[in-house]
């Protein structure tokens, strides 16, 4: 670790410790132990354990949501005004964030799927700052596709359909396996666990 520059070396360990114990339960000391810094450090690049937390999830969503907007604009420049298909709308905003948070190595899953369900003070902030310009869009783009819910409902859907996708990167398929005659390298595949949670999400926009 010693080689890697000092802010690098705290991001790297907040991502460790943030994904084994949650944001709420580790504290800026064990943070600034585990990168070898001390607490002047983390203030001077972040200004604060919140400011470290924000850094480390923009870091990860940003481009994830950078290649939405792409995909999202290219999907309605071809549609050329007509509303985009629901499937196809759900599968730009899931397929670059699978993509990205699917490998296995990754802590980024653990951290965000541990957020969404352990919210603290400031989170719903800081992540409207992160979110909010791309879910603004989608919900835009799927009142199109389905003018018969209204935006509130998209919003709520949606916040089940990243529940759902964040539950998928962070399960443990064995857990799944054992005695149920499952292949597990089947259901350990992206392929196969993107496109079953699309078809899922896509159920649950319209059901």
């Amino acid at each position: 670790m010693s080689g890697l520059g000092t802010k690098q070396r705290i991001l790297d360990a907040a991502r460790t410790l943030f994904a084994e114990h949650g944001f709420p339960a580790t504290s800026l000391r064990e943070i600034t132990k585990h990168a070898e810094v001390n607490l002047a450090a983390v203030n001077y690049h972040f200004g604060s354990k919140d400011g470290l937390l924000k850094e480390l999830v923009n870091e990860c969503i940003e481009p994830i949501n950078t290649e939405r907007i792409r995909l999202l604009d290219a999907a309605e420049a071809e549609a050329g005004g007509q509303p985009l298909v629901m499937r196809d709308l759900i599968r730009i905003f899931l397929e670059p964030a699978v993509r990205e948070l699917c490998d296995q190595g990754s802590a980024m899953p653990c951290i965000l799927s541990r957020l969404h369900h352990e919210p603290h003070a400031g989170l719903e902030e800081m992540m409207s700052d992160i979110l909010a310009p791309t879910i603004t869009r989608f919900v835009t783009a799927s009142h199109r596709c389905l003018p018969h819910r209204t935006p509130e409902e998209l919003l709520i859907r949606g916040h089940f359909m990243i529940g759902a996708m964040l539950h998928l990167l962070d399960f443990n398929c064995e857990e799944l396996v054992p005695g149920l005659g499952i292949n597990e390298e089947v259901i350990s595949g992206y392929d196969f666990r993107l496109e079953q949670l699309i078809s899922f999400c896509t159920a649950g926009f319209d059901g």
